[in-house]
């Protein structure tokens, strides 16, 4: 979860979620190309095979759209393959503040 201030309240599973926005402002400074990429673990240990994916739509070119739209992705993903998600990630919790 990032900290206070370098996140934004976006819908995830229908819940508010504080999300981080440093995906977004990258792709929306440097006019990179989002890629969807993760490692599906295989049974028994065997290792791991990559995916990459485009987004199903072009990046929303505001920040909080951005951010809401990347929640999407991540959704659209996690219900393909629920049980390589790691559900144990506190993505409903409050953030944390800053250290001074």
């Amino acid at each position: 979860m990032p900290p206070e201030g370098q996140g934004l309240w976006a819908p995830f599973f229908g819940r508010p979620a504080y999300t981080m926005t440093l995906a977004a402002r990258l792709i929306q400074q440097t006019g990179a190309t989002p890629l969807l990429v993760w490692g599906e673990r295989l049974p028994r240990g065997q290792g791991y095979v990559l995916h990459f994916r485009a987004l199903a739509e072009p990046m929303a070119g505001e920040l909080a759209p951005a951010v809401a739209q990347i929640n999407r992705e991540m959704e659209r993903l996690i219900r393909e393959a629920p049980g390589q998600y790691l559900w144990g990630y506190g993505r409903y919790k409050t953030p944390r503040e800053q250290a001074a």
